[in-house]
């Protein structure tokens, strides 16, 4: 690693899978890598920016994996590349304080043989819990214990909590974690509804999986974004089911299954905890018959929760197996359809090759996404789903 170059201002366009760099004063006395992981996200800025804003009081690698999916085989790059003694896993969505240098040494400097993990809080207004809400979510490992553990317990098959099951492996070995309990930055302070649409559907994945041990505290994660007004549930559930339907199927029988596991009992002052203290249960579905109300409903309402109306189309995206905890298996089209609706209703817009009836009002919105193409008459409530009309 001898040509790595210093550079304390790195750009965001000159990033790539396995570029690696020096944030410090010199390339003497590194004994700490930064693995920056990520998929490219809006969020991928803010976390660059935190690294070129660290204090120069020690030396680091900073090396960048980029694209890389799924999340297991990602993880296990930062094992596989690193060449420090310690490495730092600094995913997209976290933006670390500016002296976060000097609290990894002094941690790295009070380290014993048997320790593997440290772990950090960040600051997360929506997931956390507390004042100021935290969430443990920064790691530094012993790569001198971590090199020996890959992540692939089950193969390649992208799987949510991938750090959870790696660890496990080590805690039965005897190897110890430290829970320091010092804040050292921010989690998700620039992300997207897209961004938390994919955290719930992480969220839910991971409760749904027998092999993942959960905790009240995961639920309750996706329970604040569900429940910021609980008369909005079901009707946003109808409307989101319809739309659904236009695109795939949408079993009741999954769909109940995966909403036993919301429902899941949580304490009362663990939900007061995350300051929800009006729990929605949300009843079971007997059948699914699409409803032309319930669909068009969704182009004439105002005011929508797009946190609230977001977490329950990552719920309808585990449902109906529209998710796997991997870059390449995201929701995008999914979330682009509905995205498109929420922001685009009240425009004209003109979409080509479609025959529209003589009779249909001038006045309508469209959506085109990869999953569908969708012309809707707002006067007469007819709407064309795959250039096809439908009344």
């Amino acid at each position: 690693m001898e040509d790595i170059q210093i550079n304390n201002n790195v750009q965001l366009d000159a990033l790539h899978d396995g570029f690696t760099w020096i944030h410090g004063n010199s390339t003497e006395d590194i004994n700490l890598t930064i693995f920056l992981i990520t998929i490219c996200s809006e969020q991928l800025q803010h976390s660059l920016q935190s690294i070129n804003e660290l204090e120069l009081t020690h030396n680091v690698y900073v090396s960048v994996i980029m694209n890389v999916s799924p999340t297991n085989k990602a993880y296990n790059e930062m094992r596989l590349r690193c060449k420090t003694d310690y490495f730092i896993q600094n995913d997209e969505d976290m933006e670390i304080y500016p002296n976060s240098l000097n609290i990894f040494y002094d941690y790295i400097n009070q380290l014993t043989t048997n320790i593997y993990l440290h772990t950090f809080k960040l600051i997360d207004t929506c997931l956390g819990t507390g004042n100021p809400p935290i969430i443990d979510c920064l790691k530094l490992y012993n790569n001198t214990i971590m090199s020996q553990y890959s992540t692939y317990m089950n193969g390649e098959e992208p799987i949510s909590s991938v750090d959870q099951l790696w660890h496990l492996q080590l805690s039965k070995t005897g190897y110890t974690s430290i829970d320091t309990k010092c804040i050292i930055g921010f989690h998700g302070k620039h992300r997207t509804p897209f961004d938390l649409m994919i955290r719930h559907c992480k969220i839910i994945s991971s409760i749904m999986d027998p092999r993942i041990k959960t905790n009240s505290g995961h639920l309750c994660k996706l329970l604040r974004s569900l429940c910021i007004e609980n008369a909005k549930i079901l009707p946003y559930f109808h409307i989101a089911i319809n739309h659904f339907s236009t695109f795939t199927t949408v079993d009741v029988v999954k769909l109940n299954q995966v909403l036993h596991h919301v429902n899941g009992y949580v304490s009362t002052s663990h939900l007061r905890s995350y300051n929800i203290h009006d729990r929605y249960i949300i009843p079971k579905f007997d059948n699914i018959i699409f409803d032309y109300d319930d669909f068009f409903s969704l182009f004439e309402m105002n005011n929508i929760d797009s946190e609230q109306f977001f977490c329950i189309i990552g719920i309808l995206c585990i449902a109906t197996d529209n998710y796997a905890y991997s870059k390449d298996k995201y929701p995008y089209d999914i979330y682009q359809y509905f995205y498109d609706i929420l922001n685009n209703k009240k425009e004209l817009l003109v979409l080509d090759n479609v025959d529209v009836k003589p009779d249909c009002n001038k006045t309508r919105v469209f959506v085109r996404s990869d999953i569908t193409h969708i012309v809707y008459d707002i006067k007469h409530k007819h709407y064309f789903v795959n250039n096809k009309y439908n009344v």
